[in-house]
């Protein structure tokens, strides 16, 4: 038989039934290249110096169950000084810190339920308000939180 350059009808070329994935590959690595270009792009980062504090070591202690008494709280004004709600007259500057911590964790051991409240002015250096915050947590104060003020609504 002679060779022609027609395929005889024995040697049809059969149908493939498999995807073609060439093309979804391609669009594949299109969006990840586009992705890869504008993710930069979308996160807009704004860098800010966070306040340095100690670091804090996790303590596992038993709450002991007492009656709430009156709370204590820690008023940080405006000039970073220092105010207590036992001693509300008597400002404390940065160097008595060291006294108000103890006296405050004499406190805590001494009555463990009662709650420690820092309350700190919307204009105080927030590095003062977090390092006295931890500074208490570390030195094993549990009840100690910080006060806020419910904002106005309409705002």
């Amino acid at each position: 038989m002679m060779n022609s350059g027609f395929r005889s009808q024995r040697h049809k070329k059969r149908l493939m039934a498999e995807i073609n994935v060439v093309p979804y590959i391609d669009v594949t690595l299109v969006l990840l290249i586009i992705f890869m270009v504008t993710a930069p792009i979308v996160q807009q980062a704004v860098t800010v110096q966070l306040p340095q504090t100690p670091e804090v070591k996790q303590q596992s202690k038993a709450k002991s169950v007492a009656d709430e008494s009156v709370p204590f709280v820690i008023t940080v004004t405006e000039e970073g000084a220092y105010t207590t709600s036992a001693q509300p007259e008597r400002v404390l500057s940065s160097k008595e810190l060291a006294d108000l911590v103890a006296e405050v964790v004499a406190r805590a051991q001494l009555n463990a339920a009662q709650p420690i409240y820092i309350q700190g002015d919307r204009a105080a250096p927030y590095g003062k308000v977090v390092h006295l915050f931890t500074v208490l947590k570390v030195n094993g104060v549990e009840n100690v939180s910080l006060m806020t003020e419910p904002e106005a609504e309409g705002q």
